[in-house]
């Protein structure tokens, strides 16, 4: 059996002092970590009986998600409410469907490795979605080593997926192109990307996975140069660290493979944040500068880059 977790985890940083915090982690945490939690426990206080509340969180690559995440499972532990969190990563399609995936379409540089709508386990997705709304016990959510196969990836044993013992009062779910919707305009995309049609045909069948969320979290930027300077800052610290890690110009050839979806998918995003709400429903806006920084959110458009 797999790795078990009933929902808990810390709050510390959360229950710190102002004056035990650095400016900027204090900023944080009052401008961002605890508006969005109450707010997110006000939609969990509003989910039907028996079911728990989906929150689905849309930020970009290297904002802070997982600090995020693990703060609000954190908060909601010490309120006494099971929260588990699971990520578009952890769906990934396994090393070897990457591959075929990747032959499949051998002119698509956007579907070569993993990360564009086409290379998640839609399906898997689903039922593991499903089973923590419906509030099942011992929901095992696979997990994705990104390690594998020098960087490319693949999915992790069973023996290895985490195991959420406990039903759930709130599904946290995250990922970077969350809540992007299909924009099936061919030649507004080839203007963007001549690859990305096929990335839009792949994404409609997401909407099985934003369907199942109540409410919706987006952390918005205003420059897309930010999502490369935070990857070349998280690979830099893992040389620093002793750990391999990929130089500028891979980093650079990395990102470069996911900014044509920023560059299509964000301005819609942002605008039905702004508007009714993503998909319709409840939705919290914030913004962050490149330091991370909550900034306003007034006239927040598309971003540049």
């Amino acid at each position: 059996e797999g790795q078990e977790s009933g929902g808990g985890g810390g709050a510390a940083a959360t229950a710190a002092a102002p004056e035990e915090l650095g400016t900027a982690a204090a900023a944080r945490i009052f401008h961002l970590y605890l508006p969005l939690y109450f707010w997110c426990l006000g939609r969990a206080r509003q989910a039907p009986t028996g079911r728990a509340v989906g929150i689905g969180i849309s930020a970009p690559q290297g904002c802070g998600k997982t600090t995020l995440v693990d703060t609000l499972v954190g908060r909601f532990a010490a309120d006494g409410l099971v929260c588990a969190a699971a990520s578009f990563d952890d769906f990934y399609l396994t090393h070897e469907a990457q591959r075929e995936l990747a032959a499949a379409h051998p002119t698509n540089r956007l579907l070569e490795l993993r990360g564009n709508a086409g290379s998640h386990d839609v399906a898997l997705g689903t039922a593991t979605l499903r089973a923590l709304l419906d509030r099942e016990a011992k929901v095992a959510v696979p997990r994705y080593d990104k390690a594998a196969h020098g960087g490319r990836g693949d999915r992790a044993p069973e023996e290895a997926w985490h195991v959420q013992r406990d039903p759930v009062d709130v599904l946290l779910f995250e990922g970077w192109m969350a809540g992007f919707a299909p924009a099936g305009d061919a030649a507004r995309l080839a203007g963007v990307d001549p690859d990305l049609a096929l990335v839009d045909s792949f994404l409609r069948g997401y909407a099985e996975w934003h369907d199942k969320m109540d409410a919706w979290a987006v952390i918005a930027i205003d420059d897309l140069s930010h999502v490369c300077a935070w990857r070349t800052q998280a690979e830099q610290a893992m040389a620093a660290a002793g750990r391999p890690g990929m130089d500028d110009a891979a980093v650079a050839d990395f990102v470069s493979r996911y900014l044509p979806a920023y560059r299509a998918y964000l301005p819609a995003l942002y605008t039905a944040a702004q508007a009714g709400g993503v998909g319709g429903k409840p939705t919290l806006l914030a913004r962050v500068d490149g330091s991370r920084r909550v900034v306003p959110t007034a006239e927040l458009g598309a971003p540049s880059g």
